[in-house]
């Protein structure tokens, strides 16, 4: 595809005095981001803080052209979502779009971006049609979804003896595809589903539910809630002995600040998969002290992948010189993509390959501080996370 001439950068001409020049192209990028469902907890200005300390990283290393950072907010309505990108692409030069909490946002603006030749860069989404059937070749995804969430869990739980299971399941989108991706998972690595309770989404009538589960003789309970659903689930599954008699209590979706503000009482012995823990490693804990400075609280996933699509991006941009989606796009997915010490991999259809860690929150006298709450399990890697794509389920060509 050609180039329009006003997207295309001229990088050298960017160096040295290019700052001072009045007309220097800059790199826009457009954080789209909504409070609201999953989002409230991983999403809103946290991701600004989190894109602008990247941006803030880079300019450290980059020739001198400048970039900025957008940001919108999109309140739930992927209408909205589009109208923003829309806006941002056609109108503001926006070169690349990171975020967009939830489903059906997130692949209703990477279709979009599509149709334009720009790039997104999900950050925010667990939405596992991003990388098959609504896949694009200017969008990636930085996420674990829900099928490798749950697949991460069932293996990471199977090494410890964990055989049969409970899911406890809100009717809503993102926990019914949680509930599916487990189910597929629980019968791939041998094991047996017991049974799903599923209650209202609106949290006013879980406790059936959670009885149901303690009742089922299952070695490991699946929760598929997330926020303020979750918080409140897991002190009335500690008070009601759901944690009791050996049962391993595990939460696919649960974010560090669900745990943090459930407290850890009502945490201790959970299991959580993830792709990020801030004290992991020296890389995380560097990240993850400027990111607390900045906002009073330790980053999370969505946070961190943020951080590294954006690097990852604008390393692309300078190598490449142009923010074309098509060809950008084929530059990030060629290049190893830094992921805080764990080596990633962009796969052909977008999706960022890295292991999992299995964790399970500390014993409250065990805890040093407010955000020391996991004690790594086992790592899974990313061969038993991400299998090979379904043959057709993604149809750009490898």
């Amino acid at each position: 595809m050609r180039l329009r001439r006003r997207h295309v950068l001229a990088l050298p001409a960017l160096i040295g005095s290019a700052r001072a020049q009045d007309n220097v192209p800059s790199v826009r990028i457009g954080v789209l981001w909504d409070r609201t469902g999953i989002g409230a907890v991983t999403s809103g200005l946290d991701q600004l803080v989190a894109a602008r300390l990247a941006v803030d990283d880079f300019g450290a290393m980059s020739r001198g052209y400048p970039v900025e950072v957008l940001d919108a907010e999109f309140i739930r309505r992927p209408d909205e979502a589009v109208s923003i990108a829309r806006r941002w692409f056609e109108r503001d030069g926006v070169a690349g779009i990171v975020d967009v909490p939830g489903m059906a946002a997130a692949a209703q603006v990477q279709t979009y971006a599509r149709s334009v030749d720009r790039t997104v860069m999900n950050t925010g989404s667990l939405n596992a049609a991003l990388t098959e059937a609504a896949c694009s070749p200017t969008a990636t995804h930085w996420m674990e979804d829900t099928k490798a969430l749950t697949l991460a869990m069932t293996v990471g739980m199977a090494v410890d003896g964990a055989k049969s299971w409970f899911l406890v399941v809100p009717d809503e989108v993102l926990s019914l595809a949680l509930e599916a991706g487990a189910a597929a998972a629980i019968e791939r690595t041998g094991g047996r589903l017991l049974g799903s309770a599923r209650h209202p989404a609106d949290g006013s009538a879980f406790a059936q539910a959670l009885d149901s589960a303690r009742a089922s003789g299952a070695d490991a309970i699946g929760l598929c809630s997330y926020g303020a659903l979750l918080e409140a689930q897991l002190r009335e599954a500690r008070s009601g002995g759901l944690f009791e008699n050996g049962r391993a209590v595990c939460a696919y979706a649960a974010s560090i600040r669900d745990i943090h503000s459930a407290g850890a009482p009502a945490t201790s012995d959970l299991r959580i998969v993830s792709g990020f823990y801030w004290d992991l490693n020296d890389s995380t804990r560097s990240f993850s002290d400027r990111f607390n400075r900045l906002t009073g609280r330790m980053p999370d996933k969505p946070h961190a992948a943020t951080y590294a699509a954006i690097e990852h991006f604008l390393r692309t941009v300078e190598a490449t010189d142009t923010i074309d989606g098509t060809a950008l796009n084929i530059g990030m997915r060629r290049e190893p993509a830094y992921f805080f010490g764990a080596g990633g991999v962009l796969r052909f259809d977008g999706k960022l390959l890295t292991e999992l860690n299995l964790y399970r929150v500390k014993q409250p006298d065990s805890m040093t501080d407010a955000w020391d709450l996991y004690r790594p399990i086992r790592t899974i890697s990313a061969r038993s996370v991400f299998p090979p794509p379904v043959p057709g389920a993604c149809p750009l060509p490898p």
